[in-house]
């Protein structure tokens, strides 16, 4: 995102906007983590450019989302990814001022909560 203001040019990198979405969704309640993928898992490895999981699209002055989520075995999915889809909504709407236009939850992985794997 480019935005032309009177004291200069004002960027925000599509990987900011993958964080901001990434740690909005982890705050949600029965989200475990976020998914990455192979190829994301092997560039963090060797230090390049880490997928986090989050695929950002660009469009004039709005954003769309897809993320795959790991979540808590027990949860209510539906409930969970709606609130993920609003959670992100509104956290990247007040630091970017972007539109978010569309946010793609995909459900990648059930596991236990922590207690009980041990």
């Amino acid at each position: 995102m480019d935005e032309e203001k009177q004291l200069g040019k004002i960027k925000i990198e599509e990987e900011v906007l993958a964080q901001i979405a990434g740690i909005a969704a982890t705050q949600v309640k029965g989200v475990c983590g976020i998914s990455t993928s192979l190829v994301g898992g092997i560039a963090k490895f060797f230090k390049k450019k880490p997928d986090i999981g989050v695929k950002v699209i660009l469009g004039e002055g709005e954003v769309s989302f897809e993320l795959g989520i790991e979540v808590e075995y027990g949860v209510s999915i539906p409930e969970v990814t709606y609130e993920v889809q609003e959670r992100i909504k509104k956290e990247v709407e007040k630091m970017s001022g972007l539109k978010v236009a569309n946010v793609d939850v995909i459900v990648k992985e059930v596991k236990l909560p922590k207690k009980e794997q041990k």
